[in-house]
Order: structure tokens, then sequence, then C-alpha cells
């Protein structure tokens, strides 16, 4: 799928878009059939001189020209609250104040509408070197509110960034020429230049990896600064990674927001730990490659268990399994699975799993299945022998990828019981209560395995129907 096709595919050509930047390369072009209002930092005619050596003929008119301040006021009004998508590529990293420019898109999407963005990865391009972005940046730009960027910004976006050999800014992941900087100290009176300038001097001032650009929306919609959330990531082998959020902030209890901090902080350090595969000689080139391959797929496959999960919460009842129910619910699943070079995992193990539900294969009463009886299970749901950290020389890898499988094992835990205690038209509640209870009285509580616990209790309070305490 061509990229343009990959960040549009839920919408249709009578959707109403506003793209932000597009530049001389716009995602939603009006002369393909788009219904597209173009915003951009200048007229068509001085983009076209600003960009005579690309190829120009893909610029487009501007319907606003947007030079600062809030985007949304830049809009008339009675136009907020009518776009069903706002779609900006390679502008948010751009912009001097992100919280300002997210909520301008809030007020600018229909109740429904989606915010598509495609973000630089630092991991693989010029930002190489500089450090994360964090949310305590993003609150002190929206207090200040800032409209031009900092001497700090100025300073870090030069001393820092880095090119491949050739004057390459953007790579893939795969790319182990080494990174060097491109600009001499020499030039810091430049830098200084940058900030007296009375128009906006252009610079990087958000720099991310996937999960850090995840963990900030979190704690900015928390702390009531934004009311999006992520509805989706993916990481792309270059460049870039995109995303799609939705209006409708996550309402967490604390616990739970923890929770998610703590999972997305861990992951942000796995994804930095991936920029060392491309030093040829250092100590992760290889084995972070093989262990990150191996957690991503482990993620998947996790993913699909739960969506079996959900597809049993949502289709248990007075009677039992409501089994035409339970198969529309694993078929809309199936529709959601991304489609990439994963989504063969998630669909075989949403037809294996949904089909021994649907079986309900008689098994021992005196205890659960463990995935040593069922070898093709332990293959399809990452619920393998635990790999020590040891193996590797990144631990930090090695326990995450344990983590998750133990995760895995939770899940698979529950859908057990649940299996177990459906009858052919009642299920066992009693029953059902006693296998976790066993399962959890089995669960160490110290080490790797003692997150199965917390996973355990969530998802079978799912099933069960009690409230959240």
């Amino acid at each position: 799928m061509e990229r343009a096709q990959q960040l549009l595919r839920s919408l249709s050509k009578d959707a109403r878009i506003i793209e932000i930047g597009p530049s001389f390369n716009p995602l939603a072009p009006k002369r393909d059939g788009w219904n597209t209002i173009v915003v951009d930092h200048a007229s068509r005619e001085e983009l076209l001189e600003k960009y005579h050596d690309q190829t120009i003929d893909r610029i487009e008119a501007v319907d606003i020209v947007w030079t600062g301040g809030s985007l949304a006021d830049a809009v008339p009004s009675d136009q907020h609250g009518t776009f069903d998508a706002f779609i900006a590529s390679h502008v948010i990293e751009h912009t001097t104040d992100i919280v300002t420019f997210l909520r301008a898109a809030e007020t600018l999407l229909k109740p429904d509408g989606v915010v598509i963005l495609a973000v630089p990865d630092k991991r693989k391009c010029f930002d190489f070197y500089r450090p994360l972005s964090a949310t305590a940046d993003a609150v002190t730009a929206f207090l200040e509110r800032r409209d031009r960027h900092t001497l700090r910004t100025h300073i870090d976006y030069a001393l820092n960034m880095a090119l491949k050999p050739g004057g390459v800014g953007a790579w893939a992941a795969s790319d182990i020429q080494v990174a060097e900087p491109a600009n001499p100290v020499t030039d810091a009176p430049q830098w200084h230049a940058a900030v007296t300038r009375p128009d906006y001097t252009d610079a990087h001032a958000w720099v991310f990896v996937p999960s850090s650009f995840s963990l900030m929306i979190l704690e900015l919609s928390l702390l009531g600064y934004l009311d999006l959330q992520v509805e989706e990531l993916q990481e792309q082998h270059a460049t870039e990674f995109f995303a799609w959020l939705r209006k409708g902030a996550l309402r967490l209890a604390p616990d739970d927001a923890r929770r998610e901090r703590t999972a997305l902080m861990q992951r942000v350090i796995v994804e930095l730990a991936e920029q060392a595969r491309q030093m040829p000689d250092g100590p992760l080139s290889e084995s972070a490659g093989l262990l990150r391959d191996q957690l991503l797929k482990a993620e998947y496959r996790a993913q699909a268990l739960r969506k079996v999960l959900s597809s049993v919460q949502a289709s248990l009842g007075r009677f039992g399994l409501d089994r035409r129910r339970f198969r529309q619910q694993i078929a809309l699943a199936g529709q959601d699975v991304p489609a990439n070079a994963l989504a063969p995992i998630q669909h075989h193990i949403l037809l294996k799993e949904a089909t021994k539900i649907l079986n309900r294969r008689k098994t021992p009463d005196d205890g659960m299945t463990t995935v040593e009886d069922e070898p093709a299970l332990a293959e399809n749901a990452v619920l393998v022998v635990p790999l020590g950290a040891a193996q590797f020389r990144d631990p930090l890898l090695a326990a995450e990828l344990l983590r998750e499988r133990q995760r895995s094992l939770a899940v698979q835990v529950v859908l057990e019981a649940v299996r177990k205690s459906l009858r052919s038209r009642s299920w066992d509640k009693k029953r059902f209560k006693a296998l976790i209870a066993k399962a959890a009285q089995e669960t160490p509580t110290v080490g790797p395995e003692a997150v199965r616990h917390a996973v355990l209790a969530e998802e079978s309070r799912k099933v069960l129907g009690v409230p959240r305490g």
C-alpha cells in the first residue's frame, strides 16, 4: 500500500479534509478529487518560488495562509467543527506550541473526526542524536504562548543535527552507516541570530520516537491540556511513524494511568535502544534486532488474544455464549487488524482461539491446560519457555519480551477458564472463579511471572462484569 493510501485509508473522497503544510507534496490533493482545504505558510506563488528545485507540479492553490498564532483563529469560525480529517505530514515537529496546534485540530474537527499525522522518527532521521521532547516542554511552550523557537531549540537543532554519508538526512532502520554531526560548532553566531530575526526561523522543535509521542499525548490529556487519545500508531521502516488520533481523552483511574505511563516509559527505552542497531560494531547490533522482532510479534499475539477475550466478554449472557454474536465480534476484530507484515499472526490466532471457544473441547476437570500440554498453543500464543536475559547482550529488551510473554500467558489462562466454564446453554461463573483463583495461587508473587496477577484480575473482572474498584 502506498504511503498516502495508508494514511488516508479510513477516508473517502467525499470526506471534508483540512491539510496543513502540504508544501510541494500534498497527501490529499484536490486534483485527485479530494475535498480538501489547504493551509500553508505561504501562497501557491510563493511556494512555487521557494521550491523551484523540487517537483512543483503538485503544489496546490493555498486556501488559507497561516503565519502565526493559533491555527484555529486562521480558519473562519463557520468552518470550525466541520472537518472529517485534520492531516499534517511532517508539520507538527516544526510548530512552536504543540498543545495549541493540537487544540486547533480539536476545534476544527467534527466529533468523530480524525487527526492524521506523519511524524519524523528520531532514530531514522537527522534528529538522531537529539534528546526526546517531553510533556514538560509542551506545557512550558503552551504557558509561554510561544510563537517563535527558543535559543535552546536552535542550538540543539544545529549542534546535534546529523547526516549519513552523502548528506542523507533520512534513512531506513537497517542503515548501519555512521551518522555524523552536520554543522560545525563555529556556527554559534548563526544560532543566536535565528532568535533575534523578526520573522519565524524554522527548526525541529519536537523530537519523538513512537512511544514518546504516545506518552506525551496521554500525559497532556490526563493533565487536561488536550482531549485526544492515540487510536493507532504505525512504525515505518524508514524516516517516520504514522499516528491517528481521535477526540475523547482516556479517562483513567490513578492506578491505571500510572500503569499506562509506566508501560509507555519502558517502551520508550526499548525504542531508543533500537538506535544501537545502526552501530555496526555496537553491542546491540545483532541481538537487539532479533529481540526487537520477537517483541513486536509478542505484542501482536497478545493483542490478538485480548481481541478474542473481548469478543467472549461481549457475547456472554445469562444463557452462556451467544455463538452468532461471538462470530460477528471475531469478524469485526479481524477487520481491525492492521495491514502490515505481522497481520498473519493476529489473523491466525483469532481463528485458532475462536475455534477453540466455539468447539469447547473437553479437558480434564482437575486443572488448567498448560502451554506445555499443547505445543501448538505455545507457538501461536507466544507462551514459550521464558527467555533469560543472559541469552542477549541487552537485558532491558529481554526483560520486556519476558514480561510481554507473561501477560500473554495470563490472558490465555483467562480464555482457558472461560472455555472450561461454558455449558451448552449457560456458563458456570462459580467454576470460572475457582479456575482463576487456582491459577492465581499457582502464579509466583515475585519475579517476572508476578505480572500475571494484574492481568488475571483485570481480565477476569471484565468477564464477570465487575465494576473497577
